[in-house]
C-alpha cells in the first residue's frame, strides 16, 4: 500500500482518537463539576455536625468562582469556609479552601486547611488528624462516586465528622 493510500485511514484513526479523548474529557469534567457541588455540600454538613452550635463559634461560608485553565469549563463555583472561635485568649480562625488538584490517581480536587494560630504537635488521634489536615488537606477523589478523603501517614480514610471534631478539639480545647 502506498503512503498516499495510508493517509486517509491514518487521519480517520487520529480523528477517532481525538473524538474519544474529547468525549472522555467531557464526561470527566461533568463528573468534576457535580463532584465539587456534592462534596462541598457534604463537607459543609460534616463541619457543622462536628462543631455543633454555640454562640462562641461562627461558620462563615463564602462563595468563590475559580478561573479554570485546561478543562472544558472556564470557571468553577465553590464555597470556602471560615470557622472562627472567640472562647480562647484571642479569636482563632480555621479556613478551608477548595481548588482543583490532580496530583493523585482519580483525584480532582483538594480542600486546603489553614489556621491563623499556632498548633501543638501532640500524639493524640486529634493531633494526628489536625496535622494531616494542615499538611495534606482533604482530597476530592473518584471516577464514578465522589469521596472526601483524608490523607495520613497510614493511607487514605473517608472523612467523617468525628475526624473534624477531633482536629478542632486538638486545636481549641487544650487545657
Amino acid at each position: 500500500m502506498t503512503v498516499a493510500a495510508q493517509i486517509g485511514p491514518m487521519l480517520a484513526a487520529r480523528q477517532a482518537k481525538v473524538a474519544a479523548r474529547t468525549a472522555e474529557r467531557a464526561e470527566r469534567d461533568a463528573f468534576i463539576l457535580a463532584g465539587f457541588a456534592l462534596l462541598g455540600a457534604r463537607f459543609d454538613l460534616l463541619l457543622r455536625s462536628a462543631l455543633g452550635i454555640d454562640a462562641r463559634l461562627a461558620i462563615t461560608t463564602v462563595p468563590v468562582v475559580l478561573d479554570v485553565i485546561g478543562r472544558s469549563f472556564p470557571t468553577l463555583a465553590v464555597d470556602t469556609w471560615q470557622v472562627r472561635t472567640a472562647f480562647n485568649a484571642a479569636p482563632q480562625l480555621a479556613t478551608f479552601t477548595p481548588r482543583l488538584d490532580f496530583r493523585e490517581p482519580d483525584q480532582f480536587g483538594l480542600i486546603e486547611c489553614a489556621i491563623d494560630f499556632s498548633s501543638g504537635t501532640g500524639r493524640s488521634r486529634g493531633d494526628r488528624i489536625a496535622q494531616a489536615l494542615l499538611r495534606n488537606g482533604i482530597q476530592l477523589r473518584g471516577t464514578s462516586v465522589a469521596n472526601l478523603l483524608l490523607p495520613a501517614h497510614d493511607g487514605l480514610a473517608t472523612l467523617a465528622a468525628e475526624d473534624l471534631e477531633a482536629a478542632f478539639a486538638a486545636w481549641w480545647l487544650r487545657p
